[in-house]
């Protein structure tokens, strides 16, 4: 695999509140007790209040990537798209914070130069922040994307076979018509709910996605998602099981998992169904 097809990998951006607190906090405190201890780039010079100096530069990376982890993606949704993440974008946000960190340390170490003799300029944090922070945050989403996709896709398979095993023990159900309706009650689409495969949302529209024959068909409806999902309540087999998805689970081939999510693949359809982390994948069952 080269370099660009590695970039292009699924990666996963953390969602949770919680999660992105402990992540900074645990970050600013390694910066801390990795410049305490080890006393780089001449800090091993400075006399007084080293340790409260230095845990400034803490506070700096901790304020900076809990701003960048939970408030940036809430300024720039459209960039922050969580089921478009991949390494290249993660590695580009890990810059971006290193160069965050380094302003804000240069600022932090002006404000507070008295502590020490150095004379510090901007062009020195930024290969310094580099040197302590970039080396061991990329050699994490190496191996952690490695751990999500190989834990992600033995999930999956065993669903798989849970799912094969559950479609040809229960076999066929009676079909029962399925009739979509816009908000003034004109009638968009009927078919038979055994022939839904699935439902995806794009903008004020959605693409139902139907089986004819042995071909998939499809059919773009002027409704939104909710409205559909509201139509749908009296047929227990068929589940949102993502902010743009419905899928009808007796339509479920297999899922597929890499680092980031889930995927819902369909028998004679080339197109798949995300998941949410949210969404039991034993529902499909």
């Amino acid at each position: 695999m080269n370099v660009s097809s590695w970039l292009k990998k699924p990666f996963p951006f953390v969602a949770d509140f919680q999660t992105k607190f402990l992540i900074s906090f645990a970050f600013g405190v390694f910066i801390y007790l990795f410049l305490l201890v080890f006393q780089p780039f001449g800090i091993d010079s400075i006399i007084v209040n080293k340790a409260i100096y230095l845990l400034g530069f803490g506070f700096v990376t901790f304020f900076v990537l809990l701003f960048t982890l939970a408030f940036l993606p809430l300024i720039l949704r459209k960039t922050f798209d969580l089921d478009k993440w991949n390494i290249g974008k993660e590695i580009g946000f890990i810059i971006l914070n290193v160069t965050f960190i380094s302003l804000f340390n240069y600022v932090y170490d002006t404000a507070f130069s008295e502590v020490h003799t150095q004379d510090h300029s901007l062009y020195f944090f930024i290969p310094v922040t580099i040197a302590v922070g970039i080396i061991p945050v990329t050699i994490m989403v190496f191996f952690f994307e490695i751990y999500l996709r190989e834990r992600n896709e033995k999930s999956a398979s065993e669903i798989s076979s849970k799912i094969q095993h559950e479609r040809y023990s229960k076999g066929n159900a009676p079909n029962k018509p399925i009739v979509f309706t816009s908000e003034t009650g004109k009638e968009l689409l009927s078919i038979d709910d055994n022939h839904l495969v699935f439902i995806k949302s794009e903008d004020n529209y959605c693409k139902v996605y139907f089986n004819e024959g042995n071909s998939i068909q499809t059919s773009l409806l002027r409704i939104t998602l909710k409205n559909i999902e509201n139509q749908l309540v009296a047929f227990p087999d068929i589940l949102r099981c993502h902010r743009s998805y419905i899928v009808n689970k007796k339509k479920v081939f297999k899922i597929t998992g890499n680092a980031r999510a889930y995927n819902v693949h369909f028998e004679n359809c080339k197109e798949t169904a995300a998941i949410s982390r949210s969404f039991s994948k034993e529902s499909l069952l």
